[in-house]
């Protein structure tokens, strides 16, 4: 039975190339810079971890709140660098089982920022909050437009593997034995 997820992958736009180079350097450099983020990213959660109180007091319902944050964050961050180490496996290797959970796990991520955005938007904008810099929306939104080309190189270069049929496989197969040797 095949599996429905490389048609899932089909309301994602293709690409054919990293700006004027390969998917395939697309998709390592965009996991290289995913795991440079996360290294940051879990530096910062574990410094937010000493700035936290150290007595914990459940009663306390902001202390909960803000350990249940730093700790699900750090958790995020470490399984997506967990991923992205696996999605540099998989591209080097063409290995499509490895590639697939880091483009699951990125689109889910990508869905939920842009429901962040949009509520965090929204809700400042109802709220007429004068403290949101519009530098800050602007980032907010290039970041994340970054994370969704990630996305989109990586799951072309998924389907160009899957289309092509593993190539690299097909050549292992090769009878080196009636080749020319020197």
């Amino acid at each position: 039975m095949k599996s429905t997820f490389s048609q899932s992958l089909e309301a994602i736009s293709r690409q054919r190339s990293f700006a004027c180079l390969s998917l395939k350097f697309g998709s390592l450099f965009s996991g290289l810079a995913i795991i440079l983020y996360s290294i940051f990213a879990l530096a910062h959660c574990f410094l937010s971890f000493g700035k936290l109180p150290a007595e914990f007091n459940t009663s306390d319902f902001n202390i909960v709140f803000a350990y249940s944050v730093v700790a699900g964050l750090t958790f995020t961050h470490a399984f997506t660098l967990f991923l992205s180490a696996l999605l540099l496996v998989g591209v080097i290797r063409e290995k499509l089982p490895l590639i697939r959970p880091w483009i699951v796990w990125t689109s889910i991520q990508v869905c939920l920022s842009v429901i962040m955005f949009v509520l965090w938007s929204t809700m400042s904008l109802v709220t007429h909050e004068g403290s949101g810099s519009l530098l800050l929306y602007v980032v907010d939104f290039l970041v994340l437009m970054v994370r969704f080309y990630m996305l989109m190189i990586v799951a072309s270069f998924y389907k160009q593997v899957e289309e092509s049929g593993g190539e690299t496989e097909r050549l292992k197969t090769v009878n080196l034995e009636n080749w020319y040797t020197a």
